[in-house]
């Protein structure tokens, strides 16, 4: 699984990040790929900038301008 955190260094940003990798860890996920995107050309390719955080989830936009709680997270993540 690739998940890209998009975002420009937003306290929003860097939460959503840390609690994207705690979810990962807890659920045992280690084949997870975890990137965060900052270049902005790159975040315009899913969304607007104004949108940030922004949550992909193998290539689709699950989660734009807010932090998703654990257990949304939880569901995402979850092994298939």
């Amino acid at each position: 699984m690739k998940i890209e955190i998009l975002g420009t260094g937003c306290h929003n940003c860097l939460e959503l990040d840390l609690l994207v990798g705690e979810v990962a860890a807890a659920l045992g996920r280690d084949d997870i790929e975890i990137t965060r995107v900052d270049d902005t050309r790159k975040i315009l390719n899913y969304m607007p900038l104004d949108a940030v955080p922004g949550l992909v989830i193998d290539g689709e936009l699950v989660s734009e301008r807010e932090v998703p709680d654990r257990a949304t997270l939880e569901k995402w993540l979850a092994p298939a």
